[in-house]
């Protein structure tokens, strides 16, 4: 699950292709993303939390080619957790 720190969000959010479709400021996307991570865990899921923060992730994009979206910062996402040596699922 991708995951912010308040400090980065408004840069994060700036750079994103697809920011008309998430919430504008921190506080709105944290209980969101506190909601979905809930429900996950409540149907048994489990579930690994990667923060993205801006250089890594940016340099990722340039190095890749890919545009800053939502399938974008999941496909980082398991980019990272697979490279900590998590299974993806």
């Amino acid at each position: 699950m991708p995951w912010y720190e308040r400090e980065d969000f408004s840069q994060l959010w700036e750079l994103a292709h697809d920011r008309e479709e998430m919430p504008a400021d921190y506080d709105t996307w944290h209980r969101n993303a506190v909601a979905v991570m809930n429900a996950w865990l409540a149907r048994g899921r489990a579930l690994e939390i990667v923060t993205i923060k801006p250089a890594e992730f940016l340099a990722w994009l340039r190095e890749t080619g890919l545009p800053n979206t939502a399938e974008t910062r999941r496909r980082y996402v398991e980019f990272r957790a697979v490279a900590h040596g998590h299974d993806v699922a």
